[in-house]
């Protein structure tokens, strides 16, 4: 059997982690025939809408946490990232036994829990090739401040975890046009940021200019199931560059 391939879907606290990981993972089984396994490694979801093959909450919960050291949400959380760093090789041994084609990784929504405790440690202990998607909001991308901002924090993301990260753009539905023209561009058009922003700005553009190789966004609504096809042929493009598709 082929040796899977491992993708992580990260972002920042309501950018849709979890709604695109069910249309995407639906949309591999329905329209490549692809056996799909969906994993969970948020302790503080209460409901998922797919059925995990593997599920952290089977070891801790928040709420668990919570009651048992007596911790607000965000003191449990930060226990839970140390518990996961602990058992990153244990949980990554679990993940490994789980067969499929494409392993769909569900991570906190508290991104700073994932990224900067056991996270890395854990997608470097898999099996098969891993890649990273980090999740903007389409509103973001219109912003040129936010954007350069939010393509230097992927690249953070990729440099933390040690993995090739693509940048998808999503719930362009609740946008109107321009959008297709942002998804266009490499990295992100400086017009319009005032004073010192804009110098900012410039600067940090020509950092990524520097680091980050030539990307192309790509813009999909996970609620209502659109841009699949174009999120996994960039998916493809990477995966060919870094992994084996035979």
């Amino acid at each position: 059997m082929p040796l899977p391939l491992n993708l992580a879907v990260l972002g920042t606290a309501g950018s849709g982690k979890t709604t695109l990981i069910r249309a995407f993972g639906r949309w591999m089984e329905r329209e490549l025939g692809r056996r799909v396994a969906f994993i969970n490694l948020d302790p503080g979801v209460e409901r998922l809408p797919f059925r995990p093959s593997f599920d952290l909450r089977r070891h801790f919960t928040v709420r668990g946490l919570m009651r048992r050291y007596g911790l607000g949400p965000n003191g449990a959380m930060v226990r839970a990232s140390q518990l996961l760093e602990r058992g990153a090789g244990r949980f990554a041994g679990e993940i490994r036994k789980v067969e499929a084609e494409v392993r769909l990784l569900d991570t906190p929504g508290q991104l700073e829990v994932f990224l900067f405790h056991g996270g890395g440690r854990l997608l470097s202990l898999l099996d098969g090739t891993t890649l990273s998607l980090f999740l903007l909001e389409a509103r973001t991308v219109l912003d040129p401040a936010g954007l350069t901002l939010a393509r230097l924090l992927s690249l953070s993301v990729q440099l933390r975890l040690g993995v090739p990260t693509l940048c998808v753009v999503n719930k362009v539905d609740q946008l109107g046009g321009g959008l297709e023209e942002v998804l266009r561009e490499d990295l992100p058009r400086l017009e319009g940021i005032p004073g010192m922003e804009a110098e900012l700005a410039g600067r940090l553009s020509s950092l990524l200019r520097e680091f980050l190789p030539p990307a192309r966004l790509v813009g999909v609504s996970a609620k209502r199931g659109e841009g699949m096809e174009r999120l996994h042929d960039l998916v493809q493009e990477v995966f060919c560059a870094c992994g084996d598709l035979t």
